[in-house]
């Protein structure tokens, strides 16, 4: 549009010259030339005769003062380009796509992100469909919105609304509005999730500590009594558990609330071995921890949270385990030149990083539940969880305590062989004790 304005300028410039020359010594026409001149330039009227700013027979004055036009005209069109490329990247910036359309449904202007969607040929096509579909609707002055759920993968949900544009009431076009609303949705279906399964898991143990104690009240015999006082007191660790797992969770994920300072690897993998030593030996599990090496590695970390993160894992080998079997822990000191060459980004410095394992010869995980055991209460074999009193969020936990740690959780399994985990957490630099 402004470039078409830039045209128009220059080629009216050119033919009133050239009418200019054709007309020198008219004094009649090259009057009305002048006033349109100057209604070109925005300026009104053309002074009428004896009040004329320029000679009208003079044709270097009539040059003159169209080149002072088509430089006002060009300065005005620089202006206007540079507020459309403003507009342009602002627009951007945005986190939502929107186009706008005239009267007659053509483009007026988008943003990138709107291009990108509206021009994609895989499933994104259907957003690019209903945009289509809705401008026309907010043309005729309805305004309205649809949600496209595409299956992917990655599964999206895009939200997309039509509304008309206009001027007291007179229409000028339509705006269409794109935003990618899979994060929100994600969170409440989670939250949802996180509600119903926290109501279940509670649920269940109370209910028995209320039928256990409707049950004691009235029994006489003192060994049925100190039975169901047992049953009851497990009941509300279990529900003491949940509680502390929660809080745990809670505190975990707010990154802000970690303790950083030097933590030797090694010492603190023995540490956990001890803590759970009689609840291996009570699953006639063998516990074995690393040796002290010649150098051991050190993490820059919140060592509680380290703690209760391969504690979990720990507790997790040792209950998925069966009797005679082992639990191993180990630690190991990596470089990206580990790393197989496909595996290294390219942007990779030289961070070393530390490899903390826990390894089983448990149950093993099924392949096709490998992606869902850090979620919030998801239990792979669930009648043994439930038995060794479980709450289903001890890998939840690792998993953030992990990613507070800028690392990552991978997990190897086979069924009826064993699990291992390894925590690859970025190793405190130049920092190694011997």
């Amino acid at each position: 549009m402004i470039a078409a304005l830039v045209a128009v300028a220059a080629a009216l410039a050119v033919a009133l010259v050239a009418v200019l020359l054709l007309v020198r010594g008219r004094s009649s026409a090259s009057e009305r030339l002048g006033r349109v001149v100057h209604r070109f330039a925005g300026e009104g009227e053309a002074p009428r005769p004896g009040e004329a700013r320029l000679d009208r027979n003079s044709l270097d004055g009539w040059i003159t003062y169209l080149e002072s036009v088509a430089t006002t005209a060009a300065m005005t069109a620089n202006l206007a380009e540079r507020d459309r490329a403003r507009w342009q990247l602002a627009m951007n910036e945005l986190a939502v796509g929107v186009v706008l359309v005239d009267e007659d449904g053509n483009v007026c202007a988008s943003n990138a992100l709107a291009d990108e969607m509206m021009s994609a040929r895989d499933a994104m096509a259907l957003v690019g469909a209903g945009v289509t579909q809705l401008l026309e609707s907010a043309q005729e002055g309805q305004a309205r919105s649809r949600t496209v759920k595409l299956t992917g993968p990655p599964p999206q949900v895009i939200e997309i609304s039509g509304h008309p544009v206009a001027s007291d009431s007179h229409a000028l076009g339509a705006v269409a509005v794109m935003a990618d609303r899979t994060d929100g949705v994600r969170v409440d279906e989670v939250r949802r999730d996180f509600v119903a399964n926290l109501s279940h898991e509670l649920r269940t143990p109370v209910g028995a500590i209320a039928l256990l104690s409707e049950t004691l009240a009235g029994e006489d015999d003192a060994a049925v009594r100190t039975r169901l006082v047992d049953r009851i007191g497990a009941e509300a660790d279990r529900v003491r558990h949940i509680i502390d797992d929660l809080l745990e969770l809670s505190r975990v994920e707010l990154e802000g609330s970690m303790r950083q300072e030097p933590v030797p690897v090694v010492p603190l993998l023995c540490e956990v071995a001890h803590q759970y030593s009689e609840h291996a030996r009570k699953n006639d599990v063998s516990l074995v921890s690393p040796d002290v090496a010649e150098q051991q590695p050190v993490l820059h970390a919140d060592r509680g949270q380290l703690l209760r993160a391969v504690g979990n894992l720990v507790d997790n080998a040792i209950k998925y385990s069966d009797p005679g079997s082992e639990v191993r822990l180990s630690a190991a000191l990596g470089s990206q030149d580990d790393r197989p060459p496909s595996e290294v980004p390219a942007d990779a410095d030289e961070q070393a990083w530390v490899d903390v394992v826990v390894a089983d010869e448990g149950i093993g995980i099924p392949a096709d539940e490998t992606e869902r055991v850090f979620e919030r209460f998801y239990r792979v074999d669930k009648a043994r969880a439930r038995a060794t009193g479980g709450t289903g969020l001890g890998l939840s936990i690792v998993r953030h305590v992990v990613m507070n740690h800028g690392g990552e959780v991978m997990l190897q399994t086979r069924e009826g062989v064993g699990t291992t985990f390894t925590l690859r957490l970025p190793a405190e630099q130049d920092r190694a004790i011997t």
